[in-house]
């Protein structure tokens, strides 16, 4: 890890860099925090304690003491940037209002959304997100087998699943996967992975497709888009075969590529189990798969941020859908 010098009227400290900052973890992450409040105290001339207020206001961090560790790194940044230009350190923002979309596309209301503080990446899609860029988080998932998800970029907040790439399906296979789960896909979704299955002959031509043969989920991804559905859900194995398939086509962009080939990669480590992790101790499922993916010898942009996400958000049903039969499961971010 390397330190930056930041040189302030009334003190110095060594800032981890804005990279470092997202190696920190455990106690040195709360005693830098800590410590950069004191710093940027006295270089403003106020009170750490007006400063940690304004720094759990900037942050949407209410109480540091019980923040993970995703809102103290955010801490972390702020605190660095205000370290940097003492004049930076002004009240807060008013928050943007931003329009959600609705329907099948719409996604719960984030925790927190402010502008970010420095360049960083997205916690989901690792896209960039530059400083001034609306970024945010959603509220932490009820059931305990998912995991919090960092802080995203504005589409991921808003517009994933309204307007999905073949990118964002990646990533919702991936999760469902992890989960144990079969995959949910919306009718926007299912018209972007039949496209994606259809557009040339490579995945029908792939051994993972003529021992494992798609035809019909493709029937089916179709109908749901022609009726518009909330949720169409993939099984497991099948989703298995959609991976494998897409990655032995040929084309697609750059980040396609590799989203596609890190999931194949981690899909065929949580099978072999290459490190060895002690299967008696963290189970089957999703907490050995968790386990896995930390100990990869290759790691990719997944498995530095761990998982499994809750993806599977899709809004409450309207009173028509309660009394019909295809009405959608709402889950909670």
């Amino acid at each position: 890890m390397t330190f930056e010098a930041v040189t302030l009227d009334m003190a110095t400290l060594d800032f981890p860099t804005a990279a470092d900052i997202g190696t920190l973890s455990g106690a040195p992450l709360r005693s830098w925090v800590d410590t950069g409040i004191d710093t940027v105290a006295a270089s403003v001339g106020k009170p750490a304690e007006r400063v940690r207020s304004r720094l759990t206001e900037t942050t949407g961090a209410k109480d540091l003491t019980a923040a993970d560790e995703e809102d103290l790194r955010e801490c972390l940044r702020v605190l660095r940037a205000w370290a940097n230009n003492p004049a930076s350190y002004i009240p807060p923002a008013r928050k943007p209002k931003v329009e959600r979309p609705e329907g099948i596309g719409q996604l719960p209301v984030p925790r927190v959304i402010k502008q970010a503080h420095t360049d960083t990446v997205c916690g989901l899609c690792a896209d960039p997100v530059k400083t001034g860029d609306l970024t945010g988080r959603m509220r932490d998932p009820k059931h305990k087998l998912f995991t919090p998800m960092g802080w995203l970029c504005a589409r991921c907040l808003y517009e994933r699943r309204e307007n999905p790439r073949r990118r964002d399906v990646v990533l919702r296979i991936f999760h469902h996967l992890f989960a144990s789960s079969a995959v949910g896909l919306n009718a926007y979704e299912c018209g972007i992975l039949h496209a994606w299955l259809t557009e040339t002959e490579a995945p029908s031509a792939s051994t993972a497709w003529r021992d494992d043969p798609l035809d019909t989920t493709l029937v089916r991804l179709e109908t749901a888009v022609t009726e518009g559905k909330g949720a169409t859900w993939i099984a497991f194995p099948t989703a298995h075969t959609v991976i494998a398939a897409l990655t032995a086509a040929p084309g697609g962009s750059a980040a396609e590529r590799e989203l596609l080939h890190a999931v194949a990669q981690h899909l065929d480590e949580w099978h072999t189990n290459p490190r060895g992790v002690d299967v008696r101790r963290y189970g089957t499922g999703p907490r050995c798969r968790a386990q896995v993916l930390k100990a990869t010898d290759r790691p990719t942009v997944l498995s530095e941020r761990g998982g499994p996400f809750d993806l599977h958000h899709t809004p409450p049903p309207t009173t028509e859908q309660e009394s019909g039969t295809d009405a959608s499961v709402a889950d909670d971010a």
